[in-house]
């Protein structure tokens, strides 16, 4: 298998999207492929040998060959290979990705092999290790903070902001199953629409940005995330809200920090939610040597699975070669007994010793050659070659 890789580490976000391709146009063009596109990577699995077998400009991408592309699949699986280690969403776009491929029949038996053993590992790493526990982004951190000191159950969150950094927290409150626990969501932002939309995904409330200080009467949890370059509140439009958590994750602050001084205010800052995440990423890195040793154990049951995938190939092609040799020779046999020029004994002794001629001579030929030029004369790969010389015929 050969592998083209471009990701996170060697290019921006800008130059991947130059990288990214059109799903049906690359899928008319290639077979025996997946093709993988998330946000931070590019990468083309080839069930090839070597690269003159794809027509596709690689100089930009970086190549991975055996042992090291399906070894490299397994670890991004398993999250080691993420921006932020062992997040979960690359499961799920491997998993998209390779059915897909399947959808179109591009797919094939070593590929099919290789990306349910990925799927395998990834969901074993995170039943079986902490990986993917606690939360590293500044949104998930957020909501953990929240969960941790005030608790989601029955409490009404709202959320200022529906920018990058506000999705991410609405990600975060998604992933906890906001409609199991959290009474009520609203979702705040200049642009209403931006707002309608977050909204719609949470199953929750879009409010006009005028109507955020009645509505910081009723939360009990406020995440801010807005990109204003200036503070949007203030010690005085909290004064009356009651007992209530607000994390600022702006930057810059969306919260005077004045507001401390109420005694029913808990102001959280993004430098607080810097320290959580920290923390968990420093408790996932732990994990890594867990995950890896699963990696391990798992490749090599890969490898077994892939040994026997070759094998059966080997016994299918060379039963195909026998079969072709013995067709061809009963033809002449039975030619033969129709002209009634020999007797059946005579017959069948010539239709033996040609059978028998034949897959000599082919065996004979490969190894001289393979002898002439130094190879390894292993029966598998004679075997192997006489089947690909002569493709099945006699």
């Amino acid at each position: 298998m050969i592998l083209l890789k471009a990701d996170y580490k060697k290019y921006p976000t800008s130059k991947l999207e130059k990288l990214r391709m059109d799903e049906d146009e690359f899928y008319e063009k290639f077979d025996g492929c997946v093709l993988l596109q998330t946000c931070n990577r590019v990468e083309i699995y080839f069930d090839v040998d070597n690269l003159d077998e794809i027509d596709i400009d690689v100089d930009k991408f970086d190549i991975l060959e055996g042992d090291e592309a399906v070894l490299h699949l397994l670890r991004l699986a398993s999250g080691l290979e993420s921006m932020i280690v062992g997040e979960d969403q690359i499961l799920g776009q491997i998993k998209k990705s390779y059915l897909k491929a399947k959808e179109l029949k591009k797919t094939t038996k070593f590929l099919d092999t290789i990306f349910l053993k990925a799927i395998h590992v990834g969901q074993r790493v995170r039943s079986e290790t902490k990986i993917n526990e606690g939360g590293v982004s500044i949104g998930s951190a957020a909501v953990e903070l929240a969960e941790k000191i005030f608790g989601l159950k029955n409490k009404n969150v709202l959320l200022i902001g529906a920018g990058e950094i506000g999705t991410l927290v609405a990600k975060a409150l998604k992933e906890r199953h906001i409609k199991a626990i959290i009474k009520a969501i609203i979702i705040a932002n200049r642009t209403y629409e931006r707002a309608e939309r977050l909204a719609k995904e949470l199953s929750g409330i879009a409010i006009h940005f005028d109507k955020l200080k009645e509505a910081l009467k009723y939360a009990d949890i406020v995440i801010s995330a807005t990109g204003a370059p200036h503070q949007i509140l203030t010690k005085e439009d909290l004064v009356d809200v009651g007992e209530t958590i607000i994390i600022d994750i702006a930057n810059p602050r969306d919260v005077d920090d004045s507001v401390r001084e109420l005694p029913h205010i808990k102001l959280f800052t993004i430098d607080d939610l810097k320290l959580i995440s920290e923390e968990n990423l420093k408790k996932r890195k732990e994990e890594i040597p867990k995950v890896e040793k699963i990696i391990m154990e798992e490749f090599e049951n890969l490898k077994r699975q892939i040994k026997k995938l070759e094998i059966q190939d080997f016994i299918k092609n060379f039963t195909t070669y026998i079969e072709s040799i013995r067709r061809k020779e009963v033809e002449k046999a039975v030619n033969m007994l129709k002209n009634k020029n020999k007797s059946p004994e005579e017959i069948l002794e010539n239709f033996s010793k040609a059978f028998s001629k034949k897959i000599i001579y082919d065996f004979v030929n490969v190894i001289e050659e393979r002898h002439l030029h130094g190879k390894d004369l292993f029966v598998e790969e004679v075997i192997k070659e006489i089947c690909e010389k002569t493709k099945y015929s006699s």
